[in-house]
């Protein structure tokens, strides 16, 4: 099996399987910070937006460059491997300022978990080969929300998913014309409240998958500055809901860019529940970003196949 067809099990493993932990919710949420990189801050922002921004969720360089931002919180750090080395680094920054530190990981062994007063595992196998993180990140975005939401069972999981199934084929007919694989044509995800979060997960899938340009934006900031670095072959997804502010915004600036001969579609998310627009935004990304894998016949992640940029990566992250 490759890494492709492995991301593809991932996400399918996830039917009616995902739920949130027996995790007690935090009585202080305000006391909560959350600590993460890449697919891990994505999580922790996402838990940031679900409480009302009752709790925080940052980069873990400005807990190394200031640890007192720690005082009084207790700080969950978000690693599936616990081998991240900024991670580790601002566990053992923050143990004199802040009130616990909570390592959520797949590695009860890792160094984080040993420089974590305590551990969250993570009901997570290391998978055989490495691929782009899919059941991961749900499974650390479910587990950053139980500490801060009253615990919940996500109810019509595998109906989620058939929906989230369907569109992302109705979107990639619709763009493959378009969509030319080019190191010069950008993705674009925008989207407002929770679905910010979402959009940067996209842009991070398709950066390390497809190996192609992409970045998040909520639809304001889109237009006051990034909307000026449009080009014609450029692709545009914003997500709407039912919200009548994010819809009237997203279908406004959709309508627009059309209008203009952009390639922009309008992604509208048929559920009410926050849970459910998270499950199903989240389900349909992953979909996407592996279907478009498919369409360019791909077998394993682009950040597998570049051995150059992945040892950077490496060398910086562990």
């Amino acid at each position: 099996m490759n890494s492709i067809e492995l991301m593809k099990k991932d996400i399918e493993y996830q039917i009616g399987k995902l739920k949130f932990s027996g995790i007690e919710k935090n009585k202080k949420p305000s006391e909560i910070l959350f600590v993460g990189s890449g697919d891990s801050f994505v999580s922790g922002l996402i838990a940031s937006y679900e409480s009302n921004f009752n709790c925080l969720c940052i980069d873990p360089a400005e807990i190394i460059i200031n640890p007192t931002l720690s005082k009084k919180k207790t700080v969950c750090f978000i690693s599936i491997s616990g081998k991240t080395m900024a991670i580790i680094l601002a566990a053992k920054k923050v143990k004199k300022y802040c009130k616990e530190t909570i390592a959520i990981t797949a590695n009860p062994n890792s160094d984080l978990a040993k420089n974590c007063t305590k551990v969250i595992l993570l009901d997570y196998q290391k998978p055989s080969l490495p691929t782009s993180g899919t059941l991961g990140f749900m499974l650390t975005t479910m587990t950053a929300l139980a500490l801060v939401k009253k615990s919940n069972r996500v109810i019509n999981t595998k109906k989620v998913y058939e929906k989230a199934k369907k569109l992302s084929k109705d979107i990639i007919d619709k763009i493959k014309k378009y969509f030319s694989f080019s190191v010069e044509q950008s993705i674009f995800f925008l989207g407002n409240s929770t679905l910010f979060p979402i959009s940067c997960y996209g842009s991070l899938k398709i950066n390390e998958v497809l190996g192609l340009k992409s970045a998040a934006f909520s639809i304001e900031h889109f237009c006051h500055s990034p909307l000026f670095s449009l080009r014609d072959k450029d692709i545009l997804l914003i997500f709407s809901s039912t919200n009548q502010y994010i819809n009237k915004k997203a279908t406004r600036l959709n309508f627009l860019l059309n209008k203009q001969k952009f390639y922009s579609f309008l992604i509208e998310i048929p559920f009410n529940t926050n849970m459910e627009i998270l499950l199903f935004s989240t389900l349909f990304v992953q979909l996407l970003v592996y279907g478009l894998a498919k369409e360019k016949k791909l077998e394993n992640c682009y950040f597998l196949e570049n051995k150059g940029l992945l040892e950077i990566s490496s060398d910086l992250i562990y």
